[in-house]
């Protein structure tokens, strides 16, 4: 099966073969590299996937994502998001927990940045916290609510931009549903860990360091991100290593430029 997609949501219950089911993905990164108050940018990011096998089943998946932040003073940034994603097969087989999956995220973050350099090509330092709530309807329904805390380093120019941010997320569900799943089933996708204790009681915290980088000419980008994800939490749930994602990048304050100077006040 094939590991390259789009999965921009926190909950992504993608099933990557009939027999394996992720109850946690990475959603993107957004990297604002902010440099001066009012910068606005906004990333639009997604992935159509469908596939056919021979037994007649057909699988289709869309992701979309807005990703928007901006800067109201100098060395302030504020960032929200939106993630949403649908899943959908033509032959559902709910023993293996390969069935039509709907989930979405949104979160919000505050942070500070700092630019250093003179010119066109910007190096900015920045750190973001933030706070998000996510749904998911599948084989089991459940909320989640999250937390994450994104240091990061990157070089902005006209052409070319590159940037790393590690981030850390801590998730925990609520309101599980077992949509009439027994026990054995739940023991079998993990959600029921080795003494009892089931996927909403406790909280898990990842480590999720990513790469992005995006080229084109001034306010408008082609955006590539890869973020990988490494539990640091002992868990038995499936969850995604890591997702790649393909997306379009515009800053705001550089088609207000554009216009301006194309047409100058007399």
């Amino acid at each position: 099966m094939k590991n390259f997609y789009l999965s921009i949501l926190i909950l992504s219950c993608l099933a990557i073969t009939s027999c394996t089911r992720y109850y946690y993905k990475p959603n993107g990164v957004n990297v604002p590299l902010l440099t001066d108050a009012g910068d606005v940018h906004v990333d639009v990011n997604g992935s159509f996937n469908s596939e056919t096998y021979n037994n007649g089943n057909s699988n289709a998946m869309n992701i979309i994502g807005v990703e928007a932040s901006g800067s109201p003073l100098k060395h302030l940034g504020l960032m929200a998001n939106y993630y949403s994603y649908n899943y959908t097969t033509t032959q559902p087989d709910v023993l293996n927990g390969n069935i039509n999956a709907r989930a979405y995220l949104v979160d919000f973050g505050v942070g500070g940045y700092y630019a250093v350099g003179g010119g066109k090509i910007k190096m900015v330092v920045d750190m973001y916290g933030g706070w998000g709530l996510g749904n998911i309807r599948s084989d089991i329904n459940a909320d989640v609510t999250r937390m994450f805390l994104q240091p990061g380093i990157g070089m902005r120019s006209p052409w070319f931009d590159v940037a790393f941010a590690p981030r850390i997320v801590n998730l925990g569900y609520s309101n599980f549903n077992a949509n009439g799943h027994d026990l054995a089933y739940l023991e079998s996708r993990g959600l029921i860990e080795q003494g009892g204790s089931r996927i909403d009681q406790r909280r898990y915290t990842f480590f999720e360091p990513s790469i992005t980088m995006r080229a084109g000419y001034k306010f408008a980008k082609v955006q590539l991100q890869y973020v990988l994800s490494a539990p640091m939490s002992a868990m038995s749930w499936h969850h995604s290593p890591g997702r790649f994602s393909v997306g379009f990048y515009f800053s705001v304050e550089d088609v207000v430029s554009t216009i301006r100077n194309a047409n100058p006040v007399q």
